[in-house]
């Protein structure tokens, strides 16, 4: 089955390293896309990047580097997820903590 690079446009995101959420805009090629990062909570302004998808997924990387991108539908789902992050219903349940780089 041939790959299917188009499955991620148009798919938000939240990445761990710099800590920042977007969209996916475009497909450039085969293992890389064309986001566009929000404003970030520091102020930074909306910009746009190439990232690898290599760097979206972290195949094989080591423990120390950062995880994962988190991709959903919508920016309704991505922001339900951070409030279930950050603002627990229940203060006798756990609270999930996201880890920092240092």
């Amino acid at each position: 089955m041939p790959a299917q690079p188009e499955l991620l446009v148009g798919k938000y995101f939240i990445a761990p390293f710099p800590h920042w959420d977007g969209r996916v805009e475009a497909v450039i090629n085969d293992g890389h896309y064309l986001v566009r990062f929000d404003v970030g909570s520091d102020g930074s302004p909306e910009a746009l990047a190439v990232v690898a998808l290599s760097d979206m997924v972290k195949a094989g990387r080591e423990d120390e580097e950062p995880g994962d991108w988190l991709f959903f539908d919508t920016p309704e789902q991505r922001a339900k997820f951070r409030a279930w992050l950050n603002e627990p219903t229940d203060p006798d349940k756990p609270r999930v903590v996201q880890m920092r780089r240092p």
